[in-house]
């Protein structure tokens, strides 16, 4: 009986959980980020707003909420994508340009992330950015890894440095173009010349 109790307690906060996620989700998108309040999340997730602070002690850890959550299932797709073409460069490219994709659904949503990420100011925060974190590089390096099976790397070469090398490139350039700085054709250019660059190595 505790066991079950157990379970079924998990289950409800699972539940709850993804409920106002969906609502943040949703109110952030019609709304914006700014404009929303707590209680309209509280009152759309039909729950209480101290309830939404078991799971996010404030707005900006909900936004990292929502978008890890959304963010972990998009890298899954955007390794599946790359694994799809040939070339270390090519896939590369193809697994930010799913992830770019992703961005572009809602731009405003975007820059209250990036703007987030500049000054990440909770321990709750730091270890959803990091859970995610892992999962970009990890399916990176594995690119990078099959890339020196095929002889396309070198054997030297250490996977997670190579990884955020190049999640570095995508990342300053995504920054650039969501601050308007350049658009998406600028930012495909950038984006392929700079991994090229980094796999062709300064001469």
């Amino acid at each position: 009986m505790a066991a079950a109790s157990i379970g079924r307690r998990e289950q409800n906060k699972l539940e709850k959980r993804g409920r106002i996620v969906a609502a943040a989700r949703a109110l952030f998108t019609y709304k914006g980020f700014e404009e929303t309040t707590s209680q309209e999340i509280a009152d759309a997730a039909g729950v209480a707003v101290g309830t939404i602070f078991t799971y996010a002690r404030t707005k900006d850890d909900l936004l990292i909420l929502v978008f890890h959550d959304e963010m972990l299932a998009v890298v899954e797709r955007a390794y599946a994508s790359a694994r799809k073409s040939d070339g270390i460069q090519v896939q590369v490219v193809a697994f930010f340009d799913t992830m770019v994709a992703y961005h572009e659904q809602d731009l405003p949503l975007a820059h209250a992330l990036m703007r987030q990420l500049g000054f990440v100011s909770s321990a709750d925060q730091r270890a959803l950015i990091g859970e995610l974190m892992t999962s970009v590089l990890g399916k990176l390096a594995q690119l990078v890894d099959g890339a020196k099976a095929d002889g396309q790397v070198g054997a030297a070469v250490p996977l997670m440095t190579a990884a955020r090398s190049l999640f570095a490139i995508y990342y300053f350039h995504l920054g650039s173009m969501l601050s308007g700085y350049i658009d998406r054709t600028q930012f495909d250019r950038a984006l392929r010349s700079g991994i090229g660059l980094l796999l062709t190595g300064l001469e």
